[in-house]
């Protein structure tokens, strides 16, 4: 059994949400089944968590070299937290929010969002967040899921779902942010700046919504077709 594992946000989520690009990927790939690790709004710890935790269980079911994970990762200013304390307050801005994706757990990971109005949101970016510490924790996130992926010998690609997720100014004058640049396998990103970016300058297509940066289900499957298929042959992912 050959298992494909997508893991983001509302970029990647499928099938709870529109035809977003893992539905158009899982067409080109008949012989996998899919594992969904993708969940509007997710920050990226909680994605790296979410593809990790479906990768364990995929391993129970078929040999590594079956596996196939795509990570599109998201905005760095998107936070998270473990909770077994959950409260009406958390549900304010979102219908899964906390999430659980681990079934017996006796706890869930609450979602923070700068603009919500959720209490923890409010405490957090008031007192403790920063631009900098956010981006030296997707970093760190997306080391945590690289290494574990080549520990256990699965292929996998990565991108970002705009550019913000990685900014020029992490990659050249970031000093506390060099060590964890030069540690990422950039070879295992697609080549591109960002999925909206690409759709917004080649897919020739308007984006389904105004000010919604969001793209339509075309939108998705020409990225699929002449991105994300080119560069899987290219690296012998499957």
């Amino acid at each position: 059994m050959k298992t494909l594992i997508t893991g983001g946000c509302s970029f990647t989520e499928w099938p709870q949400k529109t035809h977003t690009w893992p539905k158009f990927l899982l067409e080109q790939l008949p012989e996998y089944t899919h594992a969904n690790a993708a969940l509007g709004s997710s920050g990226n710890g909680l994605i790296s968590r979410r593809v990790i935790y479906e990768t364990t269980q995929a391993l129970k079911q078929c040999n590594a070299r079956d596996i196939l994970v795509g990570v599109m990762w998201s905005g760095p200013d998107r936070h998270d937290f473990y909770t077994q304390r959950v409260t009406d307050d958390m549900t304010a801005n979102t219908k899964v929010n906390p999430c659980k994706f681990i079934p017996d757990s006796p706890g869930a990971w609450a979602i923070m969002n700068g603009g919500w109005k959720m209490n923890h949101a409010k405490i957090y970016y008031t007192e403790f967040h920063t631009r900098a510490g956010s981006i030296i924790y997707t970093l760190e996130h997306i080391l945590r899921t690289q290494w574990f992926l080549k520990q256990h010998g699965i292929r996998y690609f990565m991108t970002t779902y705009t550019g913000d997720v990685i900014p020029d100014y992490a990659k050249t004058r970031f000093p506390d942010a060099d060590h964890l640049i030069n540690e990422i396998d950039f070879d295992n990103f697609l080549p591109i700046t960002g999925e909206y970016e690409w759709c917004r300058d080649y897919s020739g297509l308007e984006f389904p919504a105004p000010n919604d940066y969001h793209p339509g289900p075309a939108q998705h499957k020409l990225f699929v077709e002449q991105v994300v298929m080119p560069f899987i042959k290219e690296r012998n992912l499957i």
